[in-house]
């Protein structure tokens, strides 16, 4: 289990984070009267994380560590930990790697196999304008076979495309986009399922 005091700028109050196999908590409240925000294990629907650069005048003044997961009840825990001048950048930095990595590590696997059953019980899942099918994926209309399906990634987006045709692209923003690595992991698995990993 990680549980983690969770600072979000030098003003505000430390919130605590609990994130296990069963539940994810957090106390995003700003009122005592207000509840603490508290997702089950099969409420947990999505997430989006990144980091946002802090821009001075001339110079980045300061990063934002986000962290965005949404719950089946269209309830969100936002986590937000900044740093200024890099002032404690490492330690949020090592915190940001621990929340995501535990994540992936307790829940993310839950969201991948749900997409996969619906995608084996209809023949399709759709998700971020992009088709998942059996045969293979569809992007801005055009069908692409899984044996020419390329996949990029990059640090903060992950991108699918045609082999054949490298115009037709989708990439995916794992800070705007909800569950762009839910796309990251359904399309690698099912590649390599097939024996077409790169």
């Amino acid at each position: 289990m990680l549980e983690l005091d969770i600072k979000p700028n030098i003003l505000d109050r430390s919130r605590k984070l609990l994130l296990n196999s069963d539940f994810i908590e957090f106390d995003d409240t700003n009122w005592d009267t207000d509840t603490v925000a508290r997702f089950n294990k099969g409420e947990v629907e999505a997430i989006r994380f990144g980091i946002k650069f802090l821009k001075g005048y001339m110079f980045t003044i300061g990063r934002t560590f986000c962290i965005d997961i949404q719950g089946s009840y269209g309830r969100n825990i936002k986590i937000r930990m900044t740093s200024f001048y890099g002032i404690g950048k490492q330690a949020l930095d090592e915190k940001y790697c621990q929340i995501i990595n535990s994540f992936m590590d307790t829940h993310h696997n839950d969201i991948v196999n749900r997409a996969i059953k619906v995608l084996n019980s209809e023949g399709k899942f759709e998700l971020l304008e992009t088709a998942f099918e059996k045969e293979g994926i569809v992007i801005k209309g055009k069908r692409i076979s899984w044996e020419n399906v390329g996949t990029k990634a990059y640090r903060t987006y992950y991108a699918l495309f045609s082999k054949n045709d490298p115009k037709v692209y989708k990439s995916y923003n794992y800070m705007d986009d909800w569950n762009a690595i839910l796309v990251y992991t359904l399309s690698r698995r099912i590649l390599s399922e097939k024996g077409l990993s790169e």
